[in-house]
């Protein structure tokens, strides 16, 4: 548990009050600003990556440097929770830099890796889909926990069981994300990996909910996290709190995410890496988490594009150079159904090529909503593993010089996978075997590109 987590809850009751209209519209981005521009860090549109060691070390400073300033807003008592350096350096040093997961055949161990190491970023593929079909959503989860570079799963949320609907704050809320806990469970058993890690409960967002999806046949501290993530642009409530101290009880990894959206409050790239930094050192501070979770989106809704990548180099560099913190970045577009989508193959490339020259650990939801669709990130990750940051950013560049094909419909699960064997039908297979054509031609390679 973070050691400032009663401090901070203390806090919550005693700093100084602010309405909260004031702390978003004026406070906190002004401060940010300037802070940004104290320490001189410009994103040049032109650069997908960001691969500077100075300005990693100065953007580490100023998301310092603003948590320090803005603090943490209270939404239950509109107080703003500050800490001092000192503090946070603690948390900083105390902080634990290797976590395991898993149990049995599917243990691992995730550790700090710098820019090109052998090890490659550990991919955790999307499992189910989004609907109230369950032998769909276990259809989905079991194509993707089938694939040999599956190192672990993210379910994608459950919207209902059956005619039961996913209602905040009620206890179908409660049914569903259990519902999500036993079908992860029984699709990790039907595919031979009984310990798999299943990242985080997400058909949830209350304390109540989260919490029980703890227990027998459900979620367990060896295969899984409890999120604990600030809510948007430096605000926090007792719920955070309230989560944390239940992981601190029952030996939980603490999930800290930090998603912030750019062109809102946010200007751009710059401060949302800032953000992120000074989210990271926030929630490091009263969760005494190690696990990060970090990735930038467009208030449009995009999960793409040079200051998308930009934002989640930058900061994973920063944290590489000053935390050492196990780092998870998105490995997608995000857009379901993107089976046939050249640009989402394109794509998740290019996360994954970020996620390796950047110094990140993990990528989560990495590939798409099929298990060939993960496969090819996994893949990507271990063939991209040894980039230097040089040779990643010149693969990024051609790949954004490219003209995509337009995306087409989505497609049903049973047009892309015979559903008795789960295997992919020949048109995805090939759609597959093209990407392993184009990228070796690029310099990637991987021994299963080479099967007929």
């Amino acid at each position: 548990m973070g050691k400032l987590l009663w401090e901070a809850i203390h806090r919550s009751g005693t700093g100084q009050i602010m309405s909260e209209e004031k702390f978003e519209t004026e406070f906190f981005p002004n401060t940010l600003e300037e802070i940004r521009k104290r320490h001189q860090i410009e994103a040049d549109p032109d650069e997908p990556v960001m691969t500077d060691p100075d300005v990693a070390d100065a953007l580490f400073r100023a998301g310092l440097d603003y948590l320090l300033e803005v603090g943490l807003y209270c939404k239950d008592t509109k107080r703003i929770v500050r800490f001092t350096e000192e503090e946070i350096r603690e948390a900083i040093a105390t902080a634990r830099r290797t976590l395991t997961f898993g149990s049995g055949r599917e243990t691992f161990t995730i550790s700090p890796r710098a820019p090109g190491d052998g090890q490659h970023p550990f991919t955790w593929f999307p499992a189910g889909a989004l609907t109230k079909n369950v032998e769909l959503y276990k259809l989905h989860a079991m194509s993707a926990m089938q694939e040999n570079t599956c190192d672990g799963v993210i379910p994608i949320p459950l919207l209902g069981v059956g005619d039961l609907k996913n209602i905040l704050d009620t206890p179908t809320q409660t049914v569903v994300c259990q519902t999500e806990a036993r079908i992860m469970n029984e699709a990790a058993s039907w595919a031979g990996k009984p310990g798999l890690f299943f990242g985080i409960p997400m058909s949830a967002m209350t304390p109540l909910a989260l919490m029980s999806t703890f227990g027998p046949g459900m979620y367990t501290k060896e295969n899984c996290t409890l999120p604990v993530q600030l809510l948007q642009d430096m605000r926090i409530n007792y719920d955070r709190f309230n989560l944390s101290f239940f992981a601190q009880q029952h030996g939980i990894e603490p999930w800290m995410s930090s998603s912030p959206s750019l062109y809102g409050y946010l200007t751009g790239p710059e401060q949302g890496a800032i953000e992120i930094i000074a989210h990271t050192l926030g929630m490091l501070a009263y969760s005494g988490g190690s696990l990060v979770q970090a990735m930038s989106m467009s208030i449009h809704g995009t999960y793409i594009g040079n200051d998308i990548s930009w934002c989640n180099s930058a900061a994973a560099l920063a944290a590489e150079r000053n935390l050492g913190l196990p780092w998870v970045s998105f490995g997608s577009t995000g857009t379901p159904g993107s089976s046939f989508s050249d640009e989402a193959w394109y794509e998740t490339a290019i996360a994954v090529i970020n996620a390796c020259i950047s110094g990140m650990e993990a990528l989560w939801l990495a590939g798409g909503s099929t298990g060939i669709e993960c496969r090819w990130a996994g893949e990507m990750a271990r063939a991209a593993a040894t980039l230097s940051p040089e040779e990643g950013v010149s693969i990024i560049k051609q790949i954004r010089s490219r003209e995509y094909e337009a995306t087409p419909p989505a497609q049903a699960f049973d047009k892309l996978y015979d559903t008795s064997t789960l295997q992919p039908k020949q048109e995805l297979v090939d759609q597959y075997r093209k990407f392993t054509r184009i990228f070796r031609d690029l310099g990637l390679d991987y021994p299963t590109w080479h099967e007929a």
